[in-house]
C-alpha cells in the first residue's frame, strides 16, 4: 500500500469601543512623583507608547491558564477558524483510544476528524481506512503493520534531501565535514531497524557543527536550507508512523499527538514580550498550532499568513458570545465581546472589525431563553 497516494482531508449594531486609545502629553525628561501603584502600571504599559497615543485596556487581569474561554469545548480558533479541544477533551479522546479497535475506532476519529490538523488529519484518515481492512488492530498495530512500508518511502526521501546536501558541498572537496556527515546518516538509514532509526535532529546538529567555521556563510546557510527539508513527523505521515510504530509508543501516546495541535491556548493579540498584559481584554482562544507558529510576531504582520482571520475571529466571537449568554463564563465575562472588538480593530488598524453583542443584548438574551442570570459579579472595572 502505497501511503502518499492515501486522500488527505486534509447581529446587531456595533457599539461604542469601551477599550480607548488616549491622546497624552509628550513625556518630559523630568516626571512628578508618582505613587507605587501608578509607578508599576507605568511600567507595565511602557512600551505601549506609540507616538502619543497610550493602549488603555478595560475588561480583567487573569493569568493564561485562568482564561476561561480556552476551558470551552469546540470553540473555533481565532486564527485559522478550526475547532479546539480543552487539555480536558484530549484527556478524554486518549482513554477512548485505548483498545479501540474497528468499528469503535473509526468512529471515535470520525466524530473527531474537524478537530484535528496537517498531517494529523492525514495520520488521522489513513488510520480509518486501514481500520477497515484490519478491524482487529488497535490504532499502535495499525502503525505497526504499515511501518515497513512507511519506513521504505521515509528512506527514500531522505536519501534524496543527503544527495541535495551532497552535491551544494561538492565544491568543498571529496572529504569535506559536510560529506562525511552525509556518508554517517547514509550508513545510519542503511542500518537502521524498527527499534533504531536514523534521527533527524542529531545529524542537523552534527551538521550545523561541520558548517559553522566555513568562510563562505552563503554555502553555508545554502547547505542547512537544504537540510532541513528532511521529513518529520509533523510534515510527514511516514515519517508520523515510523516514530509512533515502535517503542514505548502506544496508544494514549499516538491519540495525544494526534490532539495535541488541536488544543486550544490563550493567546496574547498584542504580544507579551511587546508588552502586551496577561488580561482578558488582550486574550483570545487559539489552538497550539497557530500559537506556536506566531510566536511573537505582531498581529498586522502575522495576519499575512492567514487572511481568512477576520472571518475567524468573527466565528470566535460569536461562539464565545453564546457561551456567556448560557452563563459558562460567569457574568464577568459580559463586556468581553466588546473588549475584544476595541483591541482587535486597534491591534489590525481598522482590518478586523467585529459585529458583537453589549451587556445589555447579552443580559437580554437570557431574559428571552428564560436563563438566569451568573451568580459571579460583572462589576470589575
Amino acid at each position: 500500500m502505497i501511503l502518499r497516494h492515501l486522500e488527505a482531508q486534509t447581529l446587531t449594531q456595533t457599539p461604542v469601543l469601551k477599550n480607548v486609545v488616549k491622546e497624552v502629553p509628550t513625556v518630559q525628561a523630568k516626571t512628578e512623583e508618582k505613587g507605587t501603584d501608578n509607578k508599576i502600571e507605568s511600567k507595565a504599559l511602557s512600551s505601549y507608547f506609540r507616538g502619543g497615543q497610550m493602549v488603555h485596556f478595560e475588561g480583567h487581569h487573569c493569568s493564561k491558564s485562568d482564561f476561561k474561554v480556552k476551558k470551552e469545548e469546540g470553540i473555533p480558533c481565532a486564527c485559522c477558524g478550526r475547532l479546539m479541544m480543552t487539555n480536558n477533551g484530549v484527556q478524554n479522546f486518549e482513554r477512548k483510544a485505548i483498545g479501540a479497535k474497528g468499528e469503535d475506532l473509526q468512529n471515535l476519529l470520525t466524530v473527531n476528524m474537524d478537530y484535528f490538523r496537517g498531517t494529523e488529519k492525514a495520520v488521522v484518515n489513513f488510520l480509518v481506512k486501514t481500520s477497515k481492512i484490519n478491524p482487529n488492530l488497535t490504532m499502535k498495530g495499525l502503525l505497526t503493520q504499515y511501518s515497513p512500508n512507511a519506513k521504505s518511502l521515509l528512506e527514500e526521501e531522505q536519501r534524496n534531501v543527503l544527495a541535495e546536501v551532497s552535491n551544494k558541498a561538492s565544491v568543498l572537496g571529496k572529504d569535506n565535514p559536510v560529506e562525511k556527515c552525509v556518508q554517517k546518516a547514509l550508513k545510519d538509514i542503511e542500518k537502521s531497524t524498527d527499534e533504531k532509526h536514523f534521527e533527524r535532529k542529531p545529524f542537523l546538529k552534527k551538521l550545523v557543527d561541520a558548517t559553522k567555521d566555513m568562510e563562505d556563510k552563503e554555502l553555508a546557510g545554502q547547505i542547512l536550507d537544504s537540510a532541513v527539508k528532511l521529513p518529520m513527523s509533523k510534515n510527514s505521515i511516514e515519517a508520523f508512523i515510523v516514530k509512533y510504530a515502535h517503542g514505548n509508543k502506544e496508544d494514549r501516546d499516538i491519540a495525544h499527538r494526534l490532539a495535541q495541535t488541536a488544543v486550544s491556548t490563550a493567546e496574547h493579540i498584542h504580544p507579551d514580550t511587546l508588552g502586551g498584559p496577561d488580561h482578558t481584554a488582550n486574550y483570545v482562544a487559539e489552538c497550539g498550532d497557530c500559537n506556536s507558529k506566531r510566536g511573537h510576531m505582531p498581529l498586522e504582520e502575522w495576519m499575512e499568513n492567514f487572511p481568512n482571520m477576520p472571518r475567524s475571529v468573527q466565528r470566535n466571537i460569536d461562539e464565545v458570545t453564546e457561551r456567556i449568554i448560557k452563563g459558562n463564563l460567569g457574568s464577568r465575562y459580559d463586556d468581553y465581546p466588546m473588549d475584544i472588538q476595541a483591541t482587535m480593530n486597534r491591534e489590525t488598524g481598522g482590518i478586523i472589525r467585529l459585529k458583537v453583542k453589549n451587556p445589555e443584548e447579552i443580559q437580554k438574551a437570557r431574559e428571552e431563553r428564560g436563563l438566569a442570570q451568573p451568580e459571579e459579579s460583572s462589576s470589575h472595572h
